[in-house]
């Protein structure tokens, strides 16, 4: 699928702050604030200053044997949707298999818009690789780690079973394998199936190919916010914002991590070339939890070091990004916005 400048799964808008106009400095006009004057006020993002994301899914549907100990294997998964390498014995942490009132269509287009809403969910199952297999049958699977009553298995994967409830013209299964144990959320590979007593295949296997991702970042065109240099205590304000990166509200309160970024050589160009690899590229990445609120001081934002974010300087590229990463599942920042010093 395709992935348009979202941060991670985005497309990439403009990023400035309304206020006096500093002049042109390169991709995107500066736009001057009154921090520039004012060195101990915060600036405010708006919709106008966010970058833009496309992106799709391409995800494998399979109809499997209803009323069958099916078999569920991630063997062969090497590598995940954004590209990165994934050893199946040592990264998978969590395999879950949910149902959703979405037909195929209907679930892989909420997966892409980061709208899959729980409400659709009619129930999941799930296994714990502990590091010794990489596949597991049906009747192997529990119930968020507590025991599952076979009975109540059936009555989602047999279609003859008096209280099966979930027609298959309106109902898709989904088998995620993840890093990580909160569910939902680090997902490495996806797959969708409906179940059949007409078929024969009695095995899924959660591979390279099972979910494919198309994105598209733009970035060159964003305009920059202009900043006192070497000042780290800044707070910027996210609270008019209206729509996200990939278009959807942009629910201010949802925002639960903010990151600053420095690449000392990188152009914007280079930027959404590495787009799904922003951190590990960095030169500089000072991040820092959203307790509450709207807004975050800047200058309380830290390293893997615990070095604190000193203040943008005029070399290379600065920018700060807003993510969503309790309540939302695409892991590309809802917002990103280019900073530059006023001197």
């Amino acid at each position: 699928m395709k992935l348009r400048a979202r941060l991670e799964g985005g497309a990439l808008l403009l990023a400035w702050l309304a206020a006096v106009g500093c002049g042109d400095s390169g991709p995107g006009t500066a736009a001057q604030n009154s921090t520039c004057s004012s060195p101990s006020s915060s600036f405010t993002i708006t919709d106008d200053t966010n970058y833009s994301l496309s992106n799709s899914f391409t995800i494998q549907m399979s109809t499997l044997k209803d009323a069958t100990d099916l078999t569920f294997d991630w063997s062969r998964l090497a590598r995940d949707f954004f590209g990165k390498p994934v050893d199946p014995l040592a990264d998978i942490d969590v395999v879950l298999i949910s149902l959703w009132h979405l037909t195929p269509a209907a679930l892989s287009t909420a997966l892409q818009n980061d709208n899959l809403s729980l409400s659709s969910n009619a129930g999941a199952i799930t296994t714990y690789p502990d590091g010794s297999y990489t596949s597991q049958n049906l009747l192997g699977f529990n119930s968020l780690g507590n025991p599952l009553p076979v009975a109540d298995l059936w009555k989602r994967f047999d279609t003859s079973n008096p209280n099966f409830q979930y027609p298959q013209d309106q109902y898709t299964f989904m088998a995620m394998a993840s890093t990580g144990t909160i569910l939902g959320k680090g997902a490495r590979t996806l797959s969708l199936f409906n179940i059949a007593p007409g078929s024969n295949v009695t095995r899924l296997d959660l591979t390279n190919d099972s979910t494919k991702l198309d994105y598209s970042v733009h970035l060159t065109n964003a305009k920059a916010v202009k900043i006192p240099g070497a000042l780290p205590g800044l707070t910027i304000d996210w609270g008019q914002m209206t729509v996200n990166a990939l278009g959807n509200e942009y629910i201010p309160a949802q925002i639960t991590q903010a990151v600053v970024a420095h690449f000392a050589t990188s152009s914007r160009a280079d930027l959404e070339a590495q787009f799904l690899n922003l951190e590990s590229s960095a030169d500089g990445w000072w991040s820092g939890k959203v307790l509450s609120g709207t807004s975050i001081d800047l200058g309380t934002l830290a390293n893997a070091n615990g070095g604190t974010f000193p203040g943008v300087d005029g070399n290379g590229i600065w920018l700060a990004a807003l993510f969503c990463t309790e309540s939302c599942n695409n892991p590309a920042p809802w917002s990103i916005t280019f900073l530059e010093s006023c001197k």
